[in-house]
C-alpha cells in the first residue's frame, strides 16, 4: 500500500518536446490507463529483452517479423475463406464416393475369385467335369484368345529397302518379362497337374 502511495505522491517533471509528447499520450492510452505504467512497461521490455532503441538492424527486423506475421494471417483466413467457398469439399466428396466405390467393387470381385476358387477345388476333389468346370475353362481359353490376339496387333510388317521384308514386335521389356513370368507359372501348374 505505501509503494503505491509513493508512486501516486512522488512525481518529477521531465521536459520532452511537444511533438514528442503529443505522440508519446496517444501510444500511451493504447498501452495502459496511466503514462507512468507506460514508461515503465517500455523500459521493462527492453531491459528484459536486451534490446536497444539504437539498434536499427534489431528494430527493421522486429517490424518486418511483425509485417510478415499480419501477412501470414491474412493470408491463413484467405485460405480458410477459399476452402470454405470453394469446390474442393465437393470434389473431396466425389473422389471419396469413386473410390469407396472401386474398394467395394474390389471386395466384391474377391468375393467371386473365392467362390469360383472354392467351386474348383470342390470338383478337382471329385474327379468329375462339372458344367462350372466346362464354363471356367471357356472363359479362361476366352481370356487367353483376347491375350494372344492382343499379342499379334503388336506385330507390324517392317519393308526395308534392301532385303526382305520382317515382321517386328513392338513391346515394352516389362510386358514380355511379365509375359515369361506368367507362362513359366503355368508350365509349373501344368505339369503339377499331370
Amino acid at each position: 500500500m505505501e509503494t503505491e502511495k509513493k508512486k501516486k505522491s512522488d512525481f518529477s517533471a521531465i521536459s520532452i518536446n511537444r511533438i514528442v509528447a503529443r505522440r508519446y499520450r496517444e501510444f500511451s492510452k493504447k498501452i495502459s490507463k496511466s503514462h507512468t505504467l507506460t514508461l515503465e512497461l517500455m523500459m521493462d521490455f527492453f531491459e528484459g529483452a536486451k534490446i536497444s532503441p539504437k539498434n536499427k538492424y534489431l528494430m527493421n527486423q522486429m517490424g518486418f517479423e511483425h509485417r510478415l506475421s499480419k501477412r501470414l494471417d491474412y493470408l491463413e483466413e484467405l485460405l480458410r475463406n477459399w476452402e470454405k467457398n470453394s469446390s474442393i469439399p465437393k470434389i473431396h466428396d466425389m473422389l471419396k464416393k469413386v473410390f469407396d466405390f472401386a474398394e467395394q467393387e474390389e471386395r466384391n470381385s474377391r468375393k467371386d475369385l473365392e467362390l469360383q476358387q472354392k467351386m474348383y477345388d470342390h470338383s478337382l476333389k471329385r474327379d468329375k467335369v462339372t458344367q462350372y468346370d466346362n464354363y471356367m475353362l471357356k472363359e479362361k481359353w476366352k481370356a487367353e484368345r483376347k491375350k494372344v490376339l492382343q499379342f499379334f496387333e503388336q506385330i507390324k510388317k517392317e519393308k526395308p529397302r534392301f532385303g526382305k521384308p520382317y515382321y517386328k514386335l513392338e513391346i515394352k521389356e516389362s510386358e514380355l518379362e511379365s509375359l515369361k513370368q506368367a507362362l513359366k507359372e503355368k508350365r509349373k501348374k501344368f505339369k503339377s497337374l499331370i
